[in-house]
């Protein structure tokens, strides 16, 4: 397994570099921490500066495509099936 964090002294290598250096698994553990803090900041400044996050509206996700990957609605129907039952 290969730990990989970003700004660190191990080199940026793709997935099958690593595979033929016979890791079987990479993790990226703050990776999406970093992603999702560089983008509030993007998102907080533009607040700022223009008082509007509409420009910003591409680069969100929508209300369908947010619950898709919350998986809103198979959690919305597993917990009426819990009511159901109780």
């Amino acid at each position: 397994m290969a730990n990989m964090t970003e700004f660190g002294k191990t080199p940026y290598l793709t997935a099958a570099q690593y595979q033929a250096l016979g890791y079987e698994l990479v993790i990226h553990p703050v990776s999406s921490l970093r992603l999702a803090a560089k983008a509030a900041e993007t998102g907080y400044e533009t607040l700022r500066d223009s008082g509007t996050l509409e420009g910003l509206l591409p680069k969100m996700l929508s209300r369908n495509e947010l619950y898709e990957v919350i998986k809103y609605r198979e959690h919305e129907a597993m917990a009426r099936d819990l009511q159901k039952k109780s």
